[in-house]
Parts: structure tokens; sequence; C-alpha cells
């Protein structure tokens, strides 16, 4: 039976098992839709973790985080590059997983895949993505050991992961998954509790970029995007990045013809 103090100092037991959710509920359901992850021992988890796996501490120190924290935003965007990986596979054959981590504005993931996608696909991928949204499945982890997971990416044909699990994850005995739906990633985590948590996103553009960034490994495309709690969030966000757009000198110089740039 873990206790568990809260930010203003309120420390209350709980039942073994006992997750944040669980105890954002205890105070308030409201509290508890609000609640996309937690912070337990200063480390962003899970919301939907047993607390006992994550603090010896007594009592366990725990912030509820919601989306007026500013650790959710990440956490969220975290999220939606899985949705994003998800709708992708749906959408094309032999998509081969790399990384999907956030940005300082968004997130990305790398995708070793024959066909290009082109911007003039986002909104068929999007579709995909706001359906995923919809249906708002959670994100369930799992750990197993080294060898059931290069056994599990070895079964879903995934040969950057395997990789990863033999090279740069050699010293780590157990390592996690995520699945949401048929979806199923190597991954760190945190996750929010479930897709539907996603309010509002976009994708922002498709690049190339090499495995673990070295040109000397295998070229993948890289999908950007970006996702907000709020729709309005989301638009202030893009009216900044069509604005600064507009402000930039090479477009400006240009329009104005004060200078030409060769390629």
């Amino acid at each position: 039976m873990p206790n568990i103090q809260l930010p203003d100092g309120t420390v209350k037991e709980y039942p073994a098992g006992s997750t944040a959710i669980d105890v954002a509920r205890d105070i308030s359901d409201r509290l508890a839709q609000a609640t996309v992850a937690a912070q337990v021992n200063g480390a962003v988890v899970d919301a939907t973790r047993p607390l006992e796996e994550l603090s010896d501490a007594d009592p366990i120190p725990l912030k509820l985080i919601t989306s007026r924290d500013s650790e959710a935003l990440g956490v969220l965007r975290h999220s939606c590059a899985h949705v994003m990986a998800r709708a992708v596979m749906r959408l094309y054959e032999g998509v081969g997983l790399a990384f999907g981590p956030t940005t300082g504005n968004g997130f990305y993931y790398d995708f070793d895949l024959e066909q290009p996608i082109s911007e003039e696909d986002f909104p068929r991928i999007e579709a995909e993505m706001a359906a995923i949204v919809k249906d708002a499945e959670p994100f369930e982890r799992f750990v197993v050991d080294r060898d059931e997971a290069l056994e599990l990416e070895q079964g879903l044909d995934q040969k950057l992961k395997v990789e990863h699990i033999q090279t740069g994850l050699a010293d780590h005995p157990t390592l996690s998954f995520y699945r949401q739906g048929e979806f199923l990633d190597l991954c760190r985590g945190p996750h929010i509790p479930d897709a539907g948590r996603i309010k509002a996103f976009k994708l922002i553009s498709v690049a190339g970029s090499y495995w673990k960034g070295d040109a000397k490994n295998k070229h993948l495309q890289r999908l950007y995007g970006t996702a907000f709690f709020d729709r309005k969030d989301l638009q202030r966000y893009l009216d900044r990045v069509e604005e600064a757009k507009r402000r930039d000198h090479r477009v400006l110089g240009k329009q104005h013809h004060l200078f030409t740039i060769a390629n």
C-alpha cells in the first residue's frame, strides 16, 4: 500500500498497483481526464504505470501533469509521432521504422520506405491519423528481456530496430515497448494515456535523412509534424511559421530585387 505525496504536501495511502490516473481520479474525474502524464522523483513517466514501479521512496513524490504543464506538450508530441508512424504503416507497404523523437516545435519519424512520401500525400496520412485519434486506443507499455525484444522485432521484420537492439542497446538487459492497436514500437516513452488526448496536429514537411545520422548508413525519409492540445494553439503556431516565411530576408530580397541567390 504505497503512500503518495502531492506537491502541496498532502500524503495519502493508496492500494497496491495504483497509478497517477487513479490518484487523479480520487481527487476528481475531471482531473483524471486532464492528466496526460506524471512526474515521479523528477522524471516524467506514464500516468498509467503503477507508482511502486517508479520509486522506492516513502512517501512517493507525485506531480500530476496536465496540458497546462510545460512537460505535457513533449509527451503529447511523442505520442503523436507514434500515431503518425501507425498511419504511415497502414497506408504504405514494407515500412521500416527508425526513430521518432520530439523536436523544439514538434516531432518527426524516420522511415525506411521505397515509395517516396510527398506533401501531396499529407492529407491522406492526416486523415488516417484522425481515424486513429478518434478511436482513442490506449498506449500500452510492456517490458521484455533483450532476447524476446529481438524476437519481436525480427518477427515484425523491423531490421533497423533489430540492429539497434544488437548495437545501441547491447548493454540493456530489458527493453520497453508500446502497443497501440496493431502498432508496436520499441520505445522508452512516456506516452499519453490514449490517442484521444491529441486534439490538434499537422504534418509540416518531409526530408531525407540517414540511419543514426550517418551518411554512410541507409537513406531514410523523415516526416515532420507538430501537435497541440488545442486547435487554436496549432493555428497560432502555423500563423507564426507563415509570418516567419514572409519575413525571411531571402524571400524579401528576391521579391524586391535586392539580390539573387544562385543555386
